[in-house]
């Protein structure tokens, strides 16, 4: 396994009323033994369903289809599950 702490820069919209275009930087590519990748944010579970998130995570699902990999948010919630997290 192997990861990169924001790897990539992938291109939003940000405001659909003025076209303003930014930068997201997902904060984790992970490349696994198998060769499929998994493209990683960490965000808390109150935030996700924020605009901009939500307009970050489309762009990033939008580029990972393209490009074959796995794009996923990372909750507190998925931590704990997973216990990793107390």
């Amino acid at each position: 396994m192997y990861f990169q702490i924001e790897p990539l820069s992938i291109p939003y919209v940000s405001n659909k009323r003025t076209g303003k275009i930014r930068q997201y930087h997902p904060d984790f590519l992970v490349r696994y033994a198998d060769g499929h990748e998994d493209l990683i944010e960490i965000k808390p579970s109150r935030k996700v369903e924020n605009r901009i998130v939500r307009r970050k995570s489309e762009a990033a699902a939008r580029f990972c289809q393209t490009n074959g990999m796995c794009y996923r948010i990372i909750t507190e919630i998925d931590l704990k599950a997973s216990g990793a997290m107390p």
